[in-house]
């Protein structure tokens, strides 16, 4: 399993270095999947760990920066209207169970009872928890950039001290490692779009429900 995956992204990029580099970039993918695949790669652990830490950390700040004006420029279309609502959705649901925590605080501590559940949120090592999703809930908890950039990174850096400890002492089991992660990250990708293809299906309904609604009163 590991040589078909390692030999899949070899042939579709060609160089080793590159490959681990853009495969850490790949939501729900990065450092998950990118350190796993370095080490049956047989690359070195620690050029291993920067290469993935790398291009996962870099994507925060330019996600960050891109998110919201890409989602109110789809919205301005009517087919993309109700997926980028419930992609919102989901993202606000998250950032909202951060902030429900927070708030049981004293008012003084709830920014850094916010950022303290980022961190963690971003630094468990499983797919849907990495930096994309992490930074898209940073920017609905209305945190600092900085900030937001500061704690997702830091998550990113200890996700990947723990992918690139259970790789190298697990390297007997790289197979299964690399079967399990890339199993999860397929299912994960296929239940994020039927969920968020739900929800703008259910939305759309409930839009033309109303319009209906106002029709009649009308």
């Amino acid at each position: 399993m590991a040589e078909s995956i390692v030999n899949f992204f070899r042939e579709l990029i060609g160089n080793d270095y590159i490959t681990v580099l853009i495969v850490s970039m790949i939501p729900f993918v990065e450092v998950r999947g990118s350190i796993p695949l370095a080490i049956a790669m047989d690359m070195n652990p620690i050029a291993a760990f920067a290469l993935a830490f790398s291009g996962s950390a870099i994507m925060c700040p330019i996600v960050l920066a891109i998110l919201r004006p890409i989602l109110n420029w789809l919205r301005k279309f009517i087919f993309f209207k109700h997926l980028v609502e419930a992609v919102e959705d989901g993202f606000k649901g998250k950032a909202q169970a951060v902030s429900d925590k927070a708030n049981k605080f004293d008012a003084s501590q709830i920014e850094k009872r916010k950022m303290l559940g980022l961190f963690g949120f971003v630094a468990l090592p499983v797919p849907m928890t990495g930096v994309w999703t992490g930074t898209a809930i940073g920017a609905f908890l209305e945190l600092p950039f900085i900030k937001t950039v500061m704690v997702v990174v830091i998550g990113d850096l200890t996700a990947s001290i723990i992918m690139t400890l259970l790789s190298v002492f697990c390297n007997d089991y790289i197979d299964i490692i690399l079967y399990i992660v890339f199993g999860i990250v397929i299912l994960a990708v296929l239940y994020f779009t039927i969920r968020v293809v739900y929800k703008a299906i259910i939305k759309a309904k409930e839009e033309k429900k109303q319009a209906g609604d106002s029709v009649d009163n009308g």
